[in-house]
């Protein structure tokens, strides 16, 4: 598991200090102290300002130096060339953290200045949070570290839901926003340049907390991929969704990360992948934010995919259903015995089946809504439970609020609702709902995401965790640095994965003995380092059938490597068998810089060239993740036996695939490796790789 830091004095701390404490209560340096007094903070407060001799009734002291006490923690809002000194001080005083809010550094092209204060605090073992962030709050102990503005007001009681990001401002808007929609939040992280403690640092902290139901990180960029992979899987054992809503995607986004935080990003399809494999909610605004706190605040789970939609409107019943199949959710045809139970409490002209369409005279029964929704509750085959109410208002809509309520008291599967209301009709409902904490939208789209993320969740805990052990020693070092496809499959045979049988040949004569001992037809190939695009080249020749046509085409692929490349340096011409059938697909492997050996499996020519159908995931794999992998391909019926076809052999493929995922993993010195075409022939035959490419890691 990733390095625990132990943030205790951080988060509830025994005294504070706030350097450039200001008499404005409303400016960056005077907020703190208003918002340590607004929450009512039981500790000690320490005003830090050369200027004043006392602050809103607090003793002001010139300098840290001075202080009577060692704080747990120091705030610093003052200009960024002032900070190296303070931290100095803090230093003197044995302060176990600081939370810096000033900016211009990284962020601001002064590299020198960050480097600075970092180079004091590890010095003086101190721990930063920022510089240029906006503080933290922990709400259960009422501890506001922050100056944002969001929380002017009554103290927000604690929530259930903790939130970690990089930004400050984007961090503490998004919070509010939240909160004006009905969500609690526990704790509330914003980490700026992060230039020590990260989001993941504090994320692994949070965590710990068994109040915590949902975890969500704003991440511009990250330097460690598997402490973040660490802390979504320690965040999975106490069964914490990890939501992270991931910007600098784009190459435009990318550049605009970089100087806000100074942070690194990384490629989108790996993000992407890498969230699918570990259970990561991938989000990507606001709203998101917003649904996930509604939903994962209530403490009721799904346990599958199946959803019951019951409705007044049958509109709105047929555009949800759209949206959970959009979703990946399931909304089944009900049992007859359900259905039984349903029918004398809708008309004739609504629908028992799923979507229930109620219509809206189920408001003329009074035992009409309740009956609907106990029936599908006691459903077997139903998991979760989503209402939608169109403009049902009076006396109708409080007696339907009821009986929502009183539903979701008696129930251990989720309900969530939709209803379509505006505020003059609806707000007295919506507000009781949302006070009984059931999850309400006024979005069909945001509700049927929400319902996804709790689905998918579930999918997420019943999968075990396998922990895949590699081992054994590089090959790579006995290779060349500049390797070719020869060299290339070398080193996949040595690790066990089936090559076409071949042999390098220096001359003329070499060839056509290795042609006769391999068997016709055969393939030349000219073997150059410094041509690895061979049939660009013309140095290629393939499908060859006896000894006139190997020696027309032996002297013509070499004169064709040395027109294209005339300081190439050829290694000879590699003589190799033709597969004559099986399906062409392409195994590669990329390092990636913050994850490392990335896995991807497709099938090769159109497929990979112009669909891009792949799929990929972190290595190292098993092979029920590379079957897994495999099925997610478009092409996979062509695998699979499509239109009568003999069936491939996946698993063979499968094996492959995982067991190149591993000598990634081991051969350190591999950067990227292009295994294309790999021939999947039918079921029980294997496969055989024709052709396949390695480039080292460049040597610095």
């Amino acid at each position: 598991m990733s390095s625990y830091v132990d943030l205790g004095r951080l988060f509830r701390p025994k005294n504070i200090a706030i350097v450039g404490a200001s008499s404005n209560l409303d400016s960056i340096s005077g907020r703190p102290l208003k918002l340590l007094n607004r929450y009512n903070y039981k500790g000690g407060i320490f005003p830090v300002n050369p200027k004043y001799d006392s602050l809103h009734g607090f003793v002001c002291y010139p300098d840290v130096r001075s202080l009577p006490v060692s704080p747990d923690v120091v705030i610093i809002g003052v200009r960024a060339n002032l900070v190296p000194d303070i931290l100095e001080q803090c230093g003197e005083k044995n302060v176990p953290f600081v939370v810096i809010f000033s900016s211009g550094f990284a962020e601001a092209d002064d590299p020198f200045l960050q480097e600075k204060i970092v180079s004091i605090a590890k010095k003086r073992n101190i721990r930063i949070v920022g510089p240029n962030c906006q503080g933290l709050v922990n709400f259960v102990d009422g501890v506001p570290l922050s100056f944002s503005a969001s929380l002017d007001g009554e103290p927000l009681k604690p929530g259930n839901i903790a939130y970690v990001s990089q930004s400050g401002a984007f961090g503490f808007a998004s919070f509010a926003l939240s909160v004006d929609s009905g969500v609690n939040f526990r704790y509330v992280v914003t980490t700026g340049n992060q230039v020590d403690l990260d989001v993941v640092d504090f994320g692994r902290y949070i965590i710990e907390d068994k109040e915590v139901k949902l975890l969500i990180l704003y991440l511009e960029g990250l330097e460690d991929g598997s402490k973040f992979l660490d802390l979504v899987q320690r965040a999975k054992e106490r069964e914490i969704p990890v939501a992270v809503l991931k910007v600098g995607r784009s190459e435009v986004a990318k550049k605009a990360a970089k100087s806000h935080t100074a942070a690194l990003t990384g490629d989108k399809a790996v993000w992407d992948a890498v969230f699918k494999q570990y259970g990561v909610i991938s989000i990507s605004d606001v709203e998101d934010i917003i649904d996930l706190g509604t939903i994962f605040s209530s403490p009721k789970r799904a346990r599958g995919k199946n959803v019951a939609v019951l409705t007044t409107s049958g509109g709105a019943g047929i555009i949800m259903t759209d949206l959970l199949d959009d979703f990946g959710l399931e909304v089944p045809i009900l049992s007859p015995e359900i259905q039984e139970k349903i029918k004398p409490y809708i008309p004739p002209f609504g629908s028992c089946l799923n979507p229930v369409d109620m219509t809206a005279q189920v408001i003329n029964d009074p035992k009409g809504f309740p009956g609907c929704l106990d029936a599908v509750l006691e459903c077997p085959d139903i998991d979760m439970v989503t209402v939608i109410i169109s403009m049902i208002t009076g006396e109708s809509g409080r007696q339907m609020t009821e009986d929502l309520i009183a539903a979701n008291k008696h129930t251990i599967k989720p309900i969530n609702c939709s209803w379509l209301i505006d505020n003059k009709h609806g707000e007295a409902f919506l507000r009781q709902l949302k006070a009984e904490g059931i999850p309400l939208f006024q979005s069909l789209r945001r509700s049927a995401f929400a319902l996804s993320a709790l689905g998918k969740w579930n999918e997420v805990l019943s999968k075990p965790t396998t922990e895949i052990m590699v081992k054994g020693s590089p090959y790579l070092p006995n290779l060349p640095f500049m390797m070719t496809e020869y060299d290339s499959k070398r080193l996949l045979a040595y690790w066990g994965v089936p090559v076409t049988k071949e042999r390098l040949c220096l001359s003329l004569e070499e060839a056509l003995d290795a042609s006769e001992e391999i068997g016709y037809p055969i393939a030349l190939k000219v073997m150059s380092p410094q041509i690895l695009h061979k049939t660009e080249a013309g140095a290629v020749a393939l499908n060859l059938n006896g000894e006139e046509q190997i020696r027309n085409a032996y002297g013509r692929i070499l004169e064709n490597a040395r027109k294209h490349c005339p300081d190439a340096q050829i290694e000879g011409v590699l003589v190799q068998e033709m597969v004559s059938d099986g399906l062409e697909c392409m195994i590669g492997i990329k390092r990636d810089p913050i994850f490392g050996p990335i896995i991807v499996v497709g099938l090769g020519g159109i497929y990979v060239e112009v669909l891009k159908d792949v799929s990929m995931r972190r290595a190292p794999i098993d092979e029920n993740m590379a079957y897994e992998m495999i099925g997610e391909l478009k092409g996979y019926p062509l695998l699979a036996g499509a239109r009568g076809q003999k069936r491939k052999d996946v698993k063979a493929l499968a094996e492959v695939v995982s067991l190149v995922s591993k000598l990634a993993c081991i051969e350190n010195e591999l950067e990227e490796l292009d295994i294309n075409p790999i021939f999947v022939l039918d079921e029980g035959k294997g496969v055989l790789v024709a052709d396949a490419l390695v480039l080292r890691k460049t040597k610095e």
